[in-house]
C-alpha cells in the first residue's frame, strides 16, 4: 500500500489537473464565443456600412450625374438664345406697329418673316395677365390657362412686370387642353413682356435636333450606369416636375403622390417596404435656373433591395457558427492533453518569440500546453500577421501614390509651346508624391495661346483631386471663351457648381498672342515678375479674389505689351516660401535677384536658376509646400 501522504499527494495531483482542465475548457469556451460574438458583430457591422455606403455613392453619383447631363444640354440649349432674343425684339417691334392691339397682329406674317433665322418649325404665341394664351400660331393651344402651374404663372407674370427678357431650356411642351402632365414634344421657348406689359410675347422652336442631343446627353445612360454599378439596386427612375417619366422604369416604384410631395417641398424622402424587402429613396435635385421661366428640377428615385445584404448576415451567422463548433471541440479536446505540457510550453514560447523577434515573421507560434498558452498563441500569432499585413498595406499604399504621381504628372503639359518670337520653359516638384500645383497651356487658335498657373490649398491627395478638377474645368472653359475675365469667371462658378466651395485655387490666366500682347488675370496668385529689358521690374498684381471660394464674384482683366528682351516669371508660394534648416524663406527679393541674375539666358536655362537656387537655399531641409514656375521670355 502507499503511504498515506502519497496518496493524498497524489489526489491532490489529480485534482489539481482536473481543475486546470475543466478551467482550461471554460475558458476556451468563453474566449470563443465572445470572440466569434464581437467578430460576427463587427462583420455584420462592417457589411451594413458596405450596404449603406455604396447607397449613399449610388445616390451621390446618380446625383452627380444628372447635374452633368443637365450641365451638357444647358450649354446646347443656350446656343439658340441670342437667336431667339432677336426674334422676340422683332416681335415687340411688330407689336408697337399695331398700336399695341395683338388683334390686327399678323402671327403667321411674322412667323415666316422669323423662320428662316431658326432651325426646325417657329411658333408665336401672347399670353394675357391671366396666364392664358390669347394668340398663337398653334391654335390647339388657345385659351389654355397657365394658373393651373402656379409656379410657372408666377415667372410669367414677373416676366410681364419686368423689362427683361427669358429664355428657357428645351423643356416639354403642353399639346393641347387635355395634356395635363407636360408630356409634349421637345421644344425651346423664350419671352419678352409686351411693351404696353399686357402680354408676354413668347418663342417657341420645335425642331428634331433636340431629340438628337439629348440622345447623345442621355438620362437614360445614367440608370443604366448606376444598376450596373450597385447590385442592390432594383429600379431607377427620373422624374420631372410635371411627374412625367425622363429616364427609368414605371414599374415597382413609388406613387406620384410621394414624388409630387418631394417635388413641391423640394426635400429628399425615404420609404421603407417591409414586403417586397425594399427601400426606395426620393432624392430631390434643384436645377432650377434663376434665369429660366420653367422650373427643370427633377427627382431620383432609387430602389433598393435588401436581399443581398440578408443573405450576407445569414451566411456569417452560419458560418461563425460552424467556426464557433469546430473551435469548441478542438479546444476542448486540446485542453485536456495540452495541460500535462505547461513546462516544455514556455521554453516553445521563448524560441518561438525570439524568432520572431529576430525578422521572421512567417514563423507562427507552436502549440501550447494550457488554455492560457492558446489565447497567448493566437494573440501572438494575429499580431505577427498584423504586422505583416500592416507591412503590406503600407508598401501597398506607397505604390498607390507613385501611381496617382504619373497621374497627375501626366495631366501636366508635355512639351511648350511654340510661340513665334517667345520662349517658354516650366517645371514643377510637389511637396509630397502628389500635389496642388498645376499649370498648363491651351491653344486658343489664331497664334493665341492661354498660359494657366495655379495653386490649390494644401497638399497631398486632397489637393491633388482638387488640382484635377480645376485643371479640367480651366481648359474646357478657355476652349469655349475668348474674353481672360469670363473664362475666369465660368470657371470659379463651375468648380464650385460641382465641388463646393470646399477648398481654392489661387490661379493666373493670361492670354498670350504673336503680337505680344498679354492679356491676363490674376485670382488672388503671387503676383509674376516682369523684369523690362532695361531692367526695371513690374508685378502683375491681383485682379479678383481667389476661385473656388465665393460664387457669382467679377473678375478684371489687364492687357500689357512684351518687348525684346523682356523677361516674366511666374510662380507659386512654393518658391518664396521655400525655408532652410534655420526656418528662413527664400523670399521675393532672392526670387527677383535670381531672375535679374539670369536675364538675357533662354527660358529654360532662367527656370533651371531658379530651381538650382531655391534647392541649394533649402538645402536638406524638408519640402513643405509644391513648387511651380513657368518662364516666358522674348527674345531680342
Amino acid at each position: 500500500m502507499k503511504p498515506a501522504d502519497d496518496l493524498n499527494k497524489e489526489s491532490s495531483g489529480r485534482s489539481i489537473q482536473a481543475i486546470l482542465a475543466a478551467s482550461t475548457t471554460l475558458i476556451i469556451v468563453v474566449v470563443i464565443l465572445l470572440a466569434l460574438t464581437v467578430s460576427y458583430l463587427q462583420a455584420s457591422e462592417d457589411a451594413a456600412r458596405e450596404y449603406d455606403t455604396l447607397r449613399w455613392y449610388t445616390e451621390e453619383n446618380g446625383v452627380a450625374s444628372v447635374r452633368l447631363v443637365d450641365k451638357g444640354l444647358g450649354l446646347v440649349d443656350d446656343d439658340l438664345t441670342p437667336a431667339m432674343k432677336e426674334g422676340l425684339l422683332e416681335f415687340s417691334r411688330t407689336y408697337s406697329a399695331t398700336g399695341n392691339d395683338p388683334s390686327v397682329l399678323d402671327l403667321d406674317g411674322l412667323k415666316d418673316e422669323l423662320a428662316p433665322g431658326f432651325p426646325g418649325e417657329v411658333d408665336l404665341y401672347l399670353i394675357d395677365a391671366d396666364g392664358i394664351i390669347r394668340y398663337s400660331t398653334v391654335p390647339d393651344v388657345l385659351g389654355i390657362d397657365f394658373r393651373q402651374y402656379p409656379a410657372f404663372y408666377t415667372r410669367l407674370t414677373e416676366v410681364r412686370e419686368g423689362n427683361a427678357f427669358a429664355a428657357d431650356r428645351v423643356v416639354r411642351s403642353i399639346e393641347d387642353h387635355s395634356d395635363l402632365n407636360v408630356s409634349g414634344r421637345l421644344r425651346k421657348f423664350a419671352y419678352l413682356p409686351s411693351p404696353d406689359h399686357r402680354f408676354v410675347l413668347e418663342l417657341g422652336i420645335d425642331t428634331p435636333e433636340f431629340s438628337d442631343v439629348r440622345s447623345q446627353f442621355s438620362y437614360t445612360d445614367v440608370v443604366r450606369v448606376l444598376m450596373q454599378n450597385n447590385p442592390d439596386l432594383t429600379g431607377v427612375r427620373i422624374v420631372d416636375v410635371y411627374g412625367n417619366i425622363v429616364a427609368g422604369n414605371d414599374t415597382g416604384g413609388i406613387a406620384g403622390a410621394e414624388i409630387m410631395s418631394v417635388l413641391e417641398n423640394r426635400t429628399p424622402a425615404t420609404f421603407e417596404n417591409p414586403g417586397d424587402r425594399t427601400t426606395s429613396r426620393l432624392v430631390f435635385i434643384d436645377l432650377q435656373d434663376p434665369e429660366t421661366v420653367t422650373d427643370g428640377s427633377m427627382v431620383l428615385e432609387l430602389i433598393f433591395d435588401h436581399s443581398r445584404f440578408d443573405a450576407v448576415r445569414e451566411r456569417l451567422l452560419a458560418t461563425y457558427l460552424a467556426i464557433g463548433l469546430a473551435a469548441a471541440l478542438v479546444g476542448i479536446g486540446l485542453a485536456f492533453g495540452l495541460s500535462r505540457y505547461i513546462g516544455t510550453a514556455i521554453g516553445a514560447v521563448i524560441d518561438d518569440a525570439d524568432r520572431i523577434a529576430g525578422g521572421d515573421l512567417d514563423h507562427t507560434i507552436r502549440g501550447m500546453n494550457t488554455a492560457e498558452f492558446v489565447r497567448l498563441e493566437r494573440s501572438i500569432n494575429r499580431m505577427v500577421q498584423r504586422i505583416r499585413y500592416y507591412s503590406e498595406e503600407i508598401e501597398r499604399k506607397e505604390s498607390e501614390l507613385r501611381i496617382a504621381a504619373e497621374i497627375q504628372t501626366s495631366f501636366l503639359p508635355r512639351t511648350t509651346p511654340e510661340i513665334r518670337g517667345c520662349e517658354i520653359a516650366a517645371f514643377t516638384h510637389p511637396a509630397k508624391e502628389v500635389g496642388g500645383d498645376f499649370y498648363d497651356f491651351v491653344d486658343l487658335g489664331a497664334g493665341r495661346y492661354a498660359l494657366v498657373i495655379a495653386d490649390v490649398a494644401g497638399k497631398g491627395v486632397p489637393a491633388a483631386l482638387y488640382m484635377a478638377l480645376s485643371r479640367t474645368t480651366v481648359r474646357t472653359v478657355a476652349r469655349g471663351c475668348d474674353v481672360a475675365s469670363e473664362t475666369v469667371r465660368r470657371s470659379n462658378d463651375t468648380i464650385i457648381e460641382d465641388a463646393g466651395a470646399i477648398s481654392f485655387v489661387t490661379l493666373l490666366y493670361a492670354v498670350f498672342d504673336e503680337a505680344r500682347t498679354l492679356t491676363y488675370v490674376n485670382a488672388g496668385h503671387n503676383p509674376p515678375v516682369l523684369r523690362r529689358r532695361d531692367g526695371s521690374v513690374e508685378t502683375l498684381e491681383p485682379t479678383g479674389p481667389v476661385i473656388g471660394f465665393l460664387e457669382g464674384v467679377e473678375f478684371e482683366e489687364v492687357t500689357i505689351t512684351l518687348q525684346p528682351g523682356d523677361l516674366l516669371v511666374f510662380y507659386t508660394d512654393g518658391v518664396t516660401e521655400a525655408e532652410n534648416r534655420e526656418g528662413a524663406m527664400f523670399g521675393e527679393e532672392r526670387l527677383c535677384a535670381v531672375i535679374d541674375a539670369a536675364a538675357g539666358r533662354p527660358a529654360l536655362e532662367v527656370a533651371g536658376a531658379i530651381r538650382d537656387a531655391v534647392g541649394e537655399f533649402a538645402g536638406d531641409a524638408p519640402q513643405f509646400d509644391d513648387i511651380t514656375v513657368v518662364v516666358l521670355r522674348v527674345p531680342d
